[in-house]
């Protein structure tokens, strides 16, 4: 067995429910319009996935809530044989041995959260972390793509993310404000974690971490996950899609009135509108230096992996989907990352981080 096969892989945040929303799929079988289905994950020796429950920040609470509870359901419908929902550490490590690839859930936006009730019906549901806001600033939470409203979080803010501990639901800081992630680690009572940003110091891009954000987190012992999305890692990409979003803006806000109508449709809007124009090639070596500099500034027991796959419209080359794993594997250790922090970012950091929150909880 090699060494990658012999590593727990985890990617911590995946877009899949929200593709087979917009376009339902038999993930048994391999996809050519997917970065995740079971082949491409045996082929790439991942163990794991955490399928984002994707709620847009359009949707007031009450419809964000009923949107994340429908494509739950119908993910949990869609799991092949071979796939397995998990809703703790110990029954993911059960459904590995058993030569499953185990299915955990995250809430990508907590808008709902105002809701009474929403966190303990997460938390019923095995959903395992909740992803603050997304691209815009709501009631309680600032985005790091909006204008700020609260300074960070508001009191009811404070509120839900004590709350998020109580039930062992990890406080997600991606997509937040730096105001919010100073925030977020003051108040949490267990450390944090970043499902999906990379390094801002490499690609300065706002849902990137600061290096002093990076710090913080893993000085209180949280994770910071690297996104692989090619506008977050080369400063080129960066720079094309930010022009490319001023083109298409109007065109991508107006289409997102009809995303919960006609989801396919909305899809295929917004994916010929942003391939309209291409983002320059980004190389999986420029992935990797991501990763070196994260362990640089937080050390390895803080670093794992969120690709966003199946919620981007384009990837790094040499790293297309899932299947690609190995060879990130094999890229770390060609930079000298050894293979003992090699296994911690592969998957048992981010395990760690969940298993701390379930005792917290209990």
């Amino acid at each position: 067995m090699g060494f990658h096969e012999d590593c727990l892989v985890v990617d911590g945040h995946t877009d899949v429910p929200t593709r087979l929303w917009e376009a339902p799929a038999d993930l048994g079988r391999r996809l050519a319009d997917r970065h995740v289905d079971l082949p491409r994950a045996r082929q790439g020796g991942v163990d794991a996935l955490v399928f984002a429950l994707y709620v847009p920040a359009s949707l007031a609470p009450a419809a964000g809530w009923q949107h994340a509870l429908e494509i739950h359901q119908r993910s949990l419908a869609a799991l092949p044989a071979g796939m397995e929902a998990v809703t703790s550490v110990s029954e993911l490590r059960r459904a590995v041995a058993r030569g499953a690839v185990a299915v955990l859930f995250g809430l990508e936006n907590g808008r709902p959260l105002l809701l009474p009730g929403t966190l303990d019906e997460l938390a019923a549901r095995g959903v395992r972390y909740v992803t603050l806001t997304h691209m815009r600033s709501h009631e309680w939470c600032d985005a790091s793509t909006d204008q700020p409203l609260h300074g960070g979080l508001s009191s009811e803010g404070e509120r839900l993310v004590r709350e998020m501990n109580r039930h062992g639901i990890l406080p997600d800081v991606s997509h937040v404000s730096d105001d919010a992630v100073r925030h977020v680690v003051e108040v949490s009572a267990v450390p944090v974690v970043a499902s999906h940003s990379s390094a801002r110091a490499l690609c300065d891009q706002p849902r990137n971490l600061s290096d002093e954000l990076v710090r913080e987190i893993a000085r209180r012992g949280g994770v910071v996950m690297a996104n692989s999305y090619p506008s977050f890692i080369g400063p080129a990409a960066a720079q094309a899609d930010r022009r490319r979003i001023e083109l298409v803006l109007p065109e991508l806000e107006a289409g997102e009135e009809e995303y919960l109508r006609d989801p396919a449709a909305h899809w295929q809007q917004r994916l010929e509108l942003l391939t309209s124009h291409p983002l320059p090639p980004v190389p999986l070596a420029a992935y990797v230096d991501h990763f070196v500099h994260l362990i640089e500034q937080a050390g390895e027991e803080h670093v794992g992996i969120g690709t966003d796959f199946d919620g981007i419209p384009e990837t790094l080359e040499g790293f297309e989907d899932v299947s690609r794993f190995p060879d990130l594997t094999a890229a770390l250790l060609e930079r000298g990352v050894d293979r003992a922090g090699a296994r911690l970012i592969l998957g048992e950091n981010f395990l760690r981080l969940l298993a701390l929150a379930e005792r917290h909880a209990g």
